[in-house]
């Protein structure tokens, strides 16, 4: 993967340069460039606003003069976000290069630094353009060594004079105060000062040295003494050093010292580009890095839809990107699959060798339990992964891992998720870090072996109990019904989808036929049940009529799981006959449809246990109940 990712960024540099520009603006704080005379004498201080200096606090738009500073500020910026590798042995010295100096205002105060102000930063310089020059300057490069000795002592003599840069500011009462710009800004800011004498192409030059000489991860397994740009090593990028770890040692690479993999030192430099990239988030999440050349035009397409809009989540902008001058037909192959944090840490990689947008066999999410009181069906269909993303998989999880609301769209694959942020409690909180780098698979890497029948069942059965517990009556009712009716229009209209079971059950077409014959069983003396599933679905409907006619205070959907729970059907019978008798003078016995229901009920002679019968329960007690339908005969 690391070749390819080299290839990508040097193919990114090459045809989509502006990328490396986004994002980037330049540090809050002081910007100033000094310039020497012929004779080495400085020759713009005071320095002149606008021209020589000027200041950023990341509110104001940037000027000119900051665009152009901020070139030479890349030029010499320290490798990653810490410490670890800068130039300067204190570490209050951001910068690596010979001809800039970048430092925070606090270092003026700094206990643990000798002197007072100034001087702070002044003890340190010698040591810091010591390595710097050693770092980033050949020695044959006198001149370039001769000018960045003059520019140590050009701030030398400086720094203590920081003072004299001021500009004009508006106070509260609107009137103009020329202020003392280092004095007033804030403590984190930073002292940036560029030496002018120095052309931008010898900042770039100077600062690959530095690159190349520190990317590697330790220079004990580098190839020659000195970096040169052919030097192989081991490179920085996500890399744990495994030679002191014997049980992640790759035992069949060619080895070098222990490690394997070494890289060219021109090669490092392309890998912290992609660091960077990640870094100032201006590549979608996840991120396709194809590998044949012949594909990178799709990426490129890409990335020019989240550049547009980086708003976007990667589902969108394949949306469009498939909408886009008829890309219908268009195939995503051939690449890694990335996905990093927020941190621009790799949370996972894996190669897709071809990407299916469109469903191969297309959703249909039927009204089994409406979810409204209209006569026509609520179907939905889902034609691609990201239909299903969208209406399924925000659902089942109750919006803790896909969160889809109007254009705002999220995903928590990989993110930390609170359990108690989660809609649902511990069941449905553990199905999502149980299953959801399988459904991350399914759907962005069409890994169709990822979800199987076996998690389906799994998922919606702990969704929907998880439902029950914690249903509340309101005043516009139960407070869980919705979701737990979505959740049984999911799962049963997707039953067989995730299976290759033939022998699982058409539950789309089931549910209907059920409820038919729970009709002819209370409208008919000669209509009985005949199979298990008949058995179990009208015990569902007879549990919610005996709840829907008590008088207990709160009557919620979380009563019927002490039904659920009863290990066998002889004991489900035991406890729905004493739900009968507690209420036996709130119910109407005379009515004939009640006590046919009742009879088939308590009277079947069922050989199956009560977990294997939960599903056809649930069904029954959800759909519309039979009982409370008004019939022609007013005996029953």
């Amino acid at each position: 993967m690391i070749q390819e990712l080299i290839n990508y960024t040097k193919h990114l540099r090459e045809d989509v340069p502006k990328i490396f520009e986004r994002n980037v603006e330049p540090s809050k704080g002081l910007h100033i460039f000094l310039e020497l005379d012929e004779t080495g004498k400085l020759k713009n201080w005071p320095p002149e606003r606008g021209k020589d200096w000027d200041f950023f606090d990341g509110k104001e738009e940037v000027s000119p003069f900051l665009e152009n500073a901020l070139k030479y500020e890349l030029c010499g910026q320290r490798i990653g976000n810490n410490m670890n590798k800068v130039l300067d042995k204190k570490k209050q010295i951001f910068s690596c290069s010979p001809f800039m100096v970048s430092f925070r205002k606090q270092s003026f105060e700094k206990k643990e630094l000798e002197g007072v102000g100034a001087e702070k930063i002044i003890k340190l310089l010698d040591y810091y353009f010591d390595n710097a020059i050693s770092v980033c300057l050949n020695k044959d490069e006198e001149a370039l060594v001769e000018k960045a000795k003059a520019f140590k002592l050009t701030l030398k003599e400086i720094l203590p004079k920081l003072d004299c840069l001021k500009r004009n500011v508006v106070n509260k009462e609107g009137e103009q105060l020329e202020e003392a710009v280092f004095a007033e800004m804030k403590k984190d800011f930073y002292v940036n000062l560029y030496f002018r004498n120095v052309e931008l192409e010898r900042f770039k030059e100077v600062h690959s040295r530095y690159l190349s000489k520190n990317l590697f991860n330790s220079s004990a397994y580098n190839s020659t003494k000195e970096v040169e740009p052919d030097t192989f090593g081991l490179s920085d990028f996500f890399n744990g050093m495994n030679a002191k770890k014997p049980f992640l040692e790759h035992k069949t690479a060619s080895m070098f010292k222990g490690i394997s993999g070494r890289i060219p030192a021109t090669d490092t430099i392309s890998l912290n580009d992609f660091s960077l990239l990640l870094r100032r988030k201006v590549l979608p999440k996840p991120l396709p890095v194809f590998v044949d050349k012949n594909e990178f035009r799709n990426g490129d397409e890409i990335i020019k839809i989240f550049t547009e809009n980086d708003k976007l989540s990667y589902s969108q902008i394949l949306k469009e990107f498939y909408s886009r001058n008829n890309h219908a037909d268009r195939v995503l192959q051939n690449y890694y699959l990335l996905f990093f944090n927020y941190k621009a840490e790799l949370e996972d990689f894996d190669f897709v060798s071809r990407f299916e947008y469109k469903l191969s066999k297309e959703m249909q999410i039927v009204d089994l339990f409406p979810l409204s009181k209209k006569e026509t069906k609520d179907d939905v269909r889902l034609k691609t992964v990201f239909d299903f993303e969208r209406e399924v998989v925000s659902k089942i999880f109750n919006g803790a891992l896909v969160k889809a609301k109007g254009d705002e769209y999220t995903v928590k694959y990989f993110d930390e998720i609170k359990a108690e942020y989660v809609s649902g409690g511990d069941p449905v909180y553990q199905m999502v870090l149980k299953y959801r780098k399988a459904f991350y698979d399914y759907i962005y890497k069409s890994k169709k072996e990822a979800l199987n029948y076996i998690m389906w069942d799994d998922i919606l059965w702990n969704g929907i109990i998880a439902g029950l517990r914690s249903d509340k009556i309101t005043d516009k009712g139960h407070s869980q019904e919705l979701f737990i009716k979505q959740k049984l229009n999911i799962w049963f209209s997707l039953y067989n989808y995730f299976s290759t079971n033939d022998k699982r059950k058409n539950m789309s077409s089931l549910i209907p036929e059920l409820t038919q014959k729970v009709k002819g069983v209370v409208d008919n003396d000669d209509t009985h049940f005949e199979t298990e599933d008949e058995f179990a679905f009208g015990a569902g409907q007879l549990i919610f009529y005996l709840l829907f006619q008590s008088r207990v205070s709160e009557k919620t959907h979380a009563l019927l799981e002490p039904f659920l729970n009863k290990p066998k059907a002889d004991q489900l019978q035991v406890a729905i006959s004493n739900q009968i008798a507690v209420y036996k003078h709130e119910l109407t016995f005379g009515t004939k449809r009640f006590s046919r229901l009742a009879k088939e009920v308590l009277g079947y002679a069922s050989k199956s246990s009560v977990k294997s019968l939960q599903r056809m329960v649930l069904a029954g007690y959800f759909t519309h109940c039979i009982l409370l339908e008004k019939t022609e005969n007013n005996n029953d």
